[in-house]
């Protein structure tokens, strides 16, 4: 995307929207900022750096996969790394578009069944 997400939060008060686009030759970062007193930053440091993306998704556009919309039902994966989600995916009865934000069994499997 051409567009910054910028991302608050105080105590569990959370937003996020797209805010400007990035300039052609600046460069493109994630940061995070923490305000407060005694904050460990190493259990900090650790914690986000264990959600880095360190392996390619598992499944690609067009695969025919289960989503978990409080059971699992037939899709259709349209689109990767959909605004900050793994997965767009096309559920096959009703057509309605849902995300699988983390590639895991939890929200997105191979189909049991053929």
């Amino acid at each position: 995307k051409k567009e910054k997400f910028v991302f608050q939060g105080v105590g569990m008060l959370l937003s996020g929207d797209f805010q400007g686009e990035w300039k052609f030759d600046e460069a493109r970062q994630s940061r995070f900022v923490f305000i407060g007193k005694n904050l460990d930053k190493k259990f900090l440091t650790e914690a986000f750096e264990s959600c880095l993306v360190t392996r390619d998704l598992r499944f690609k556009v067009g695969d025919t996969v289960e989503a978990n919309v409080g059971g699992f039902e037939k899709g259709t994966v349209i689109a990767l790394w959909d605004d900050g989600n793994a997965y767009r995916i096309r559920l096959r009865k009703t057509k309605t578009e849902i995300w699988a934000p983390v590639d895991i069994d939890v929200y997105v499997r191979k189909p049991l069944m053929a």
